[in-house]
């Protein structure tokens, strides 16, 4: 009821998530997450097998104005290229875009000035978790490098290109409905 009253969720016929504008909206789902993080040198000591690796992570908080996604994003970009390479041909970006606007069209069009990475939205597949989608979409792109296969695009808009190489890296992203901008770096190990 909350988010109905809000305006946030979608309304009408489905559509995938970069299809859903003028009028946006997201498609409320239950889910969770279970992430484990540790060393190498600690998983190695009880032999397990790592999936992939967390390379880095940065988070913002957009006052959402028209443009804050945008600065946010380009922000978080910047510091995450500092922190690791993002290696285009390898990468890919899973994207937590929930649909509701207007932050999905200001991500998307931050996105499209990384033409050189395919996209895809999760909140597609299996909807909009709130808080438990970021780490949800880092557990997706962990499986997705540790298989070295980005899943496939799923939307008619033209927006998500398939992949033609390995994925060894995604950038994960978290734009929520209201607030709380975050990017990630999760890469394959060798």
């Amino acid at each position: 009821m909350l988010y109905s009253s809000g305006g946030y969720l979608l309304t009408g016929d489905y559509k995938p998530v970069w299809e859903r504008t003028p009028q946006g909206g997201f498609a409320l789902a239950s889910m969770g997450a279970f992430l484990v993080l540790e060393s190498r040198e600690h998983a190695q000591k009880r032999s397990a097998s790592p999936i992939a690796r967390l390379a880095a992570v940065v988070a913002e908080r957009a006052k959402r104005a028209p443009g804050d996604v945008t600065a946010a994003l380009e922000t978080m970009w910047d510091k995450l290229s500092a922190q690791g390479s993002i290696k285009a041909g390898q990468a890919a970006v899973i994207s937590g875009a929930t649909g509701a606007e207007p932050a999905t069209a200001e991500e998307r069009a931050f996105l499209a000035k990384h033409a050189d990475l395919p996209v895809r939205a999760t909140g597609t597949h299996i909807g909009h978790g709130l808080e438990p989608q970021f780490s949800m979409n880092i557990a997706l792109a962990a499986i997705a490098a540790k298989h070295g296969k980005l899943f496939a695009p799923a939307d008619g808009s033209g927006f998500e290109k398939a992949m033609t190489g390995p994925l060894r890296q995604a950038v994960v992203t978290g734009v929520g409905h209201w607030r709380g901008e975050g990017l990630a770096l999760v890469e394959a190990v060798n």
